[in-house]
């Protein structure tokens, strides 16, 4: 390979390691805790009987 093949290779393996850092930090960041009032709504619909849930073909019509 000649030195401008190697660099060019070098340049964007450069690019590639940067994108995957920035990659890194965005879920990084996305791991936040969840807020008190998310947790109560979870815990709230995870209490909630089967039976008040809307079956797939009620939200078909509703929405198709």
């Amino acid at each position: 390979m000649s030195e401008t093949e190697l660099k060019q290779i070098s340049s964007k393996v450069d690019a590639i390691q940067k994108e995957l850092h920035e990659f890194k930090e965005l879920f990084e960041e996305a791991q936040f805790e969840l807020n008190d009032e998310t947790k109560a709504q979870i815990k709230e619909s995870r209490n909630r009987a089967h039976s008040e849930f809307k079956s797939q073909k009620e939200m078909e019509k509703k929405f198709l």
